[in-house]
């Protein structure tokens, strides 16, 4: 009887240890998370991952470029962190009291990716620092109010903006290293502001509830989110027509079926995301900024063949 409870209370302990580890794992991941999206780190890499395909898909490829698209987004959303403050204490409060506390901080980073992100440009050509500065000018007309007006106020034009400012980095930094043609060019640009729109309007759907009180009019604002579902699916179906045109032009094949894929996946977290009564919090940010990441992987993994695979899925 001794032996059996004794054999009972181990088996409770190393449950409740594996609990405790699971738990722990648990809250170590999350602050990962947490880290990565309130320093906009992850963002930097959906943004740097949108550039690198770009540059697979017109056969160039440039480090500093990378390195200069990086900065630029870190600085740029911090930035609209700072300029946000009122949205997002409603929206999310853990990046208001975030950058509230941490003010200077923030605002250093502001300063300092700009300039590490002129500097790594300037390692190209004078046109890749010209993109840079276009790209920060548009931030700034996003995010700050000159005169009582800033881009994001504006119904449509908010989306627009940011998905204009991702085509500035995706189409335009590639021309500083390699010219390919303007209609391979324009596809891209048009897949990238398709898919960089529809994101920033399913993070509208997020915050929904604090641009309403904020007085921000944004796509589901002004529509509600059944009309916004219905407006998305139909911008994302012009992919599948999109894809038609690529394969025609000659873009490489390899990555257009990765880019296919993303089409799917883009039908799949629009119905999710845009459901009645579906609570959005962090998943969002995986779901659609770490897309972009996973189509990067999967066109490096492209370029390496099977080791690359293998290493992928071991």
């Amino acid at each position: 009887m001794a032996v059996h409870l004794e054999s009972l209370y181990q088996t409770d302990r190393s449950l409740i240890d594996s609990n405790k580890q699971r738990s722990s794992h648990y809250t170590f991941s999350e602050r990962i998370l947490s880290f990565l999206t309130l320093n906009a780190i992850l963002v930097g890499c959906t943004t740097t991952s949108i550039l690198y395909v770009s540059c697979l898909l017109l056969n160039t490829f440039s480090a500093p470029l990378l390195l200069a698209c990086f900065f630029l987004t870190v600085s740029t959303y911090n930035l609209n962190r700072l300029t946000d403050l009122d949205e997002d204490s409603i929206n999310a409060p853990d990046r208001a009291n975030y950058a509230k506390k941490h003010y200077t901080r923030v605002l250093f980073t502001v300063v300092g990716s700009s300039g590490v992100a002129l500097l790594f440009a300037s390692f190209c050509d004078l046109f890749a620092v010209f993109v840079i500065v276009l790209a920060l000018c548009a931030s700034c007309l996003y995010s700050i109010r000159i005169f009582r007006f800033r881009l994001k106020d504006i119904l449509v034009v908010k989306n627009v903006a940011i998905a204009g400012t991702s085509v500035i980095c995706a189409a335009l930094l590639p021309l500083a290293v390699h010219f390919r043609s303007y209609i391979a060019i324009s596809l891209i640009a048009y897949f990238v502001f398709l898919k960089v729109f529809i994101n920033t309007v399913l993070f509208d759907v997020r915050d929904v509830e604090g641009d309403r009180l904020a007085g921000t009019i944004t796509i589901p604002v002004s529509l509600g989110r059944q009309k916004t579902r219905g407006l998305l699916l139909a911008l994302n179906s012009t992919l599948i027509l999109w894809a038609a045109l690529s394969v025609f032009q000659g873009l490489p094949y390899k990555y257009l079926s990765i880019l296919a894929g993303s089409i799917v996946y883009g039908y799949w977290y629009i119905l999710r995301l845009c459901r009645d009564g579906t609570t959005i919090q962090k998943s969002v940010d995986w779901l659609v900024d770490g897309e972009w990441i996973l189509i990067a992987i999967l066109a490096a993994t492209v370029i390496l063949g099977p080791a690359g695979w293998f290493f992928l899925l071991k």
